[in-house]
């Protein structure tokens, strides 16, 4: 420890630079934190600063991170009062020091070699950012799946590094608004300015949107490096009662800046096939019910059409889209309750789906096992036959040999070869 401890003091005495700074906001998290701060720690990029920003936690998080904070240099805590995520990585961001910034929530994980493996792709591209795939860890059923709306890979550039003008019509479909599964270079996002919306929930979504048209080169990693926790309560995908309006003022924060940027036209289609998508998601999210049904007659009554949403047609949403379109569909034409039935009706789909592919994987292992122990069996009786086959030819050998015949003496090792091949046979 302490010959790291040296190797951290030169960081911050500036005689070294971090290669990545990792900023984590945490609220309440005791039950998943060390697992999260263990996966940051087990990188396999060493040279890494830590930042921790406490968003008021009243559980044990705090206790958690100050253990961790005095056994390893790496690791830095801020406490704060609780200010919401956005304010959260803005504090930590004007602490960071790294050429690289990259973000965690505090019940994900990454995988071990994301930061290497991400910032060796942005040292080799020169990229402002870099994108990686995700998986999610369903803590309800207990199983992962893939998380296709982190990475559109069909709707990538056919090149390694590109723009949003590669990709005007799909820029924010393509990659979700998480930051987490991105890196960004520091410098990139000093000098164009970019910051967290300080607003309880959907705080990520203009400073990742942002970042994305704003970047000149970005870059991806197909592998997945980052693990999403879902199916669990007291994080921000379940709270979302108190600020129910909060993605609404982000989507117009992120359009007034797009028009702002004199670009909105050449990225509407993208951005409103993210808006229908993130207006729905908000409402199915909504699990108090008085909530639930307030938010589907404000999406009904005005907020949709301030958006734009209500003037386009269907085959104007993309072919992932549709199920959406279908509910907003049904939000406008049709009754409260009726919507509220397909709701549940998809939820037990979506729900059948997961199991149905966990079961499909199981059964899969379950086949590769069985196949190995046919192969192991087939494996070994080919060794028997074959032990078999050695012991009679070296027999044949001390038999025929003139020692044999005349006496054993000479041959002794040869018999003694093929008693212990016989015994060892399997």
């Amino acid at each position: 420890m302490e010959g790291k401890r040296e190797k951290g003091e030169e960081v911050m005495n500036g005689k070294g630079t971090a290669k990545v700074s990792v900023i984590v906001p945490v609220y309440n998290a005791e039950r998943y934190l060390k697992q999260c701060v263990e996966s940051i720690l087990a990188q396999t990029l060493k040279n890494v600063e830590i930042i921790f920003v406490d968003d008021g936690s009243t559980d044990g998080s705090l206790e958690i991170l100050k253990d961790y904070q005095a056994k390893d240099y790496r690791v830095r805590v801020i406490s704060q009062e609780n200010t919401g995520g956005g304010a959260a990585r803005n504090r930590g961001m004007k602490e960071a020091s790294g050429e690289y910034l990259c973000f965690l929530d505090a019940d994900d994980y990454f995988e071990p070699a994301m930061l290497e493996r991400m910032s060796s792709k942005m040292d080799a591209t020169g990229s402002d950012i870099c994108v990686a795939k995700v998986r999610c860890w369903h803590e309800d059923l207990g199983f992962y799946t893939d998380e296709y709306a982190a990475m559109r890979e069909e709707y990538l550039p056919e090149k390694d590094v590109f723009s949003w003008e590669d990709m005007k019509g799909t820029i924010f479909n393509t990659f979700h608004n998480w930051p987490w599964n991105k890196l960004f270079r520091r410098s990139f996002v000093e000098r164009k300015g970019l910051a967290f919306q300080e607003i309880k929930r959907t705080n990520d979504l203009l400073f990742t949107c942002s970042a994305l048209v704003l970047a000149e080169r970005i870059t991806t990693l197909k592998e997945v490096m980052v693990n999403y926790r879902v199916g669990i309560t007291g994080n921000c995908q379940t709270t979302n009662t108190a600020a129910p309006l909060d993605f609404y003022q982000a989507f117009q924060e992120l359009r007034k800046f797009l028009q702002e940027q004199g670009i909105y036209e050449e990225v509407e289609r993208s951005f409103l096939n993210h808006a229908l998508d993130g207006c729905m998601a908000n409402l199915n999210s909504q699990e108090n019910s008085p909530a639930h049904e307030t938010l589907f007659h404000q999406l009904r009554g005005s907020l949709m059409k301030e958006l734009g949403i209500t003037d386009q047609p269907a085959d104007y949403f993309y072919p992932f889209n549709q199920l959406m379109y279908e509910n907003y569909r049904l939000m406008m034409e049709k009754d409260y309750i009726t919507f509220l039935r397909k709701r549940i009706q998809d939820m037990k789909d979506e729900r059948d789906r997961c199991l149905i592919g966990d079961y499909k994987d199981k059964m899969y292992l379950a086949d590769r096992v069985e196949e190995e122990k046919r192969r192991c069996k087939d494996t070994e009786d080919w060794w028997r036959k074959e032990c078999d086959r050695v012991c009679k030819e070296i027999e044949k050998v001390y038999k025929d040999s003139f020692s044999y015949k005349t006496g054993h003496a000479v041959t002794s090792p040869l018999r003694a070869c093929a008693r212990l091949v016989k015994k060892t046979k399997l």
